[in-house]
């Protein structure tokens, strides 16, 4: 049984990178703020609830998500992240699998893993993409 078809807007993907999906190259647990997600979430800080899921099954877990400047102290530079945490869905995650970042109709966020090859997969994607 797969999870219901969600319509996210706005929304953006892009594949793992190897320190975003496996902790052996690097603990980071956070995706690089560029454009799209910045459009996504504006530039004011927020931690929040997330919901992670994987794409074709039934594997889903809550996890906070926290959208920072980490360079907020700096006077001429910004450098955005999103930080999650440790949970079951990420877990999984490995280097080029799809991510897919969005808000339902009911502003909810959801994080989801699309795996290669598996149904949506878009194939190596370098840079964020809006969806």
């Amino acid at each position: 049984m797969s999870n219901p078809t969600l319509q996210f807007s706005p929304a953006c993907i892009k594949s793992l990178s190897a320190v975003e999906a496996r902790p052996e190259v690097s603990n980071q647990h956070e995706f690089n703020g560029v454009i799209p997600l910045k459009r996504m979430f504006g530039l004011d800080g927020f931690t929040r609830e997330a919901k992670f899921s994987v794409r074709g099954s039934n594997i889903t877990a809550a996890a906070n998500v926290t959208w920072y400047d980490a360079r907020e102290q700096h006077p001429t530079r910004t450098e955005h992240r999103l930080y999650f945490q440790t949970n079951a869905v990420m877990q999984m995650a490995q280097e080029g699998d799809n991510i897919l970042i969005g808000f339902d109709a009911g502003n909810n966020l959801h994080l989801i893993l699309i795996p290669q090859g598996g149904d949506g997969y878009r194939g190596v994607l370098e840079t964020w993409e809006l969806a």
